[in-house]
């Protein structure tokens, strides 16, 4: 259990968080589990630079705070708070017991066909939300999606996402920005080439049911670059376990060396593959007019704290 005397967990302290448990860390981020009036949450703690511009938030963490304030989907992470110190930002979340599907995967090994349908599709449902929304994630992968206490998918972490904007002939701006995990990158990340961040998604998706039917990566990162890139561009994978044909074949559309011919998330959704019950649309959880509106945390819940907690 993390010292309550540790800087970084006094704010929380002060707002009525105890028993803290570091669970997580990457960069130079640290993940909680804390509790609060009965309840366990999952707490993200973020160093901010209080030198610069009076503690001014980088582009990349306000792009996620925005993102992730605005969204409002049962497979999609939800917040509860968001709030800073002069030195850190604070993300609230719900705490989800059962680990994630890529941790579930390494332990038992390859999944199902009906249990990769249950777990698979959701995702697929929330990423297409997230790309009707105008909203990249571009870091798709199996330790991204957290397993709640029901065992439901929830797609988290979206540090590397991004609006995704239109140009004025309906084309969309594509990205420059590298980022991802090695094993999941497609050929256009791995080349350094302009990219669709649709498209990356896609291909990710393509990544993650392969994994969860066949347990290994169908592209080698310990191969190194560019003979990932030289198998990616031939197709070179293979199906390790008695996967059905159709699984087959949506995968083989997904991991598409092409950006440009492989499909999006409308046309995945209705593939075969995909179980009817997750077709239907999510209007309900749509930001209005998508981008536009997006609105960013709260004053009240962004500014500064005003004690002298760091």
């Amino acid at each position: 259990m993390a010292n309550v005397t540790d800087n970084r967990l006094l704010a929380l302290q002060s707002r009525g968080y105890s028993e803290f448990v570091r669970i997580d860390s990457g960069g130079q981020a640290n993940v909680y589990r804390t509790v609060k009036d009965g309840q366990t949450y999952a707490i993200k703690v973020v160093p901010v630079d209080d030198k610069t511009d009076s503690g001014k938030l980088d582009d990349d963490l306000k792009r996620e705070l925005t993102i992730i304030h605005n969204l409002h989907h049962p497979n999609c992470i939800n917040v509860n708070d968001i709030f800073r110190t002069k030195t850190r930002v604070y993300i609230v979340m719900p705490f989800m017991p059962n680990g994630t599907i890529g941790a579930i995967v390494r332990k038992t090994g390859p999944l199902c066909e009906w249990n990769c349908k249950v777990w698979w599709s959701p995702v697929l449902r929330a990423v297409k939300y997230l790309h009707e929304n105008r909203i990249a994630h571009r870091d798709l992968k199996l330790d991204n999606i957290l397993l709640d206490a029901n065992f439901n998918p929830i797609v988290t972490d979206f540090g590397f996402s991004r609006f995704v904007n239109i140009n004025s002939k309906g084309q969309i701006i594509k990205s420059n920005t590298f980022c991802g995990t090695l094993s999941y990158n497609s050929p256009e990340i791995l080349k350094r080439s302009p990219y669709d961040p649709f498209k990356v998604d896609v291909w990710c998706l393509g990544i993650m049911l392969f994994v969860m039917l066949n347990k290994n990566y169908p592209f080698d990162r310990k191969e190194g670059v560019e003979r990932m890139i030289s198998r990616q561009l031939r197709k070179e994978y293979t199906f390790q376990r008695d996967t059905s044909p159709e699984a087959q074949d949506l995968i083989n559309s997904m991991l598409e060396p092409v950006a440009e011919n492989r499909p999006n998330v409308n046309q995945i959704n209705l593939h075969p593959w995909v179980p009817i019950v997750y077709r239907e649309a999510d209007a309900e959880y749509l930001i209005p007019n998508k981008q536009e509106t997006v609105t960013s945390p709260t004053t009240q819940t962004m500014t500064i704290n005003s004690t002298n907690t760091v």
